[in-house]
């Protein structure tokens, strides 16, 4: 596996952050989950994060503007969003500004876990 550094998970559902954290520990990678959007961008450790997984809809801070928020910042993160409530527009604007994936709830574990292990593979985190 090719990093040590925290896969950085942002939902505001625990049982989703709690799911995605054993899934992705089981892979041998390392995580620390957060609530939202603010409290990732209040984590000291931010420009440490090898990659973020967020959910598209949250409460206060939503995903893409988390997204927009850690570019304004300078930290060019990859970003894998999930939603249980896709729409097109949300897709194309998070994959136009960068984001690595757009992934659909249910999350398939095994397209989730081949995602991550392409964007740390490739060097791209």
């Amino acid at each position: 596996m090719p990093t040590s550094l925290p896969i950085a998970l942002v939902d505001d559902n625990p049982l989703v952050c709690a799911s995605l954290d054993s899934l992705i520990r089981s892979a041998g990678m390392t995580t620390r989950t957060f609530s939202g959007g603010k409290a990732l961008l209040d984590f000291a450790g931010l420009a440490e994060i090898a990659c973020v997984i967020t959910d598209l809809n949250m409460p206060g801070m939503n995903g893409l503007a988390l997204q927009t928020e850690l570019l304004a910042r300078g930290h060019h993160t990859p970003i894998i969003f999930m939603t249980a409530f896709p729409t097109q527009e949300a897709q194309q604007r998070a994959l136009s500004a960068g984001a690595i994936a757009f992934l659909t709830k249910p999350i398939s574990p095994q397209i989730l876990l081949q995602t991550l292990e392409q964007t740390l593979d490739q060097g791209l985190a």
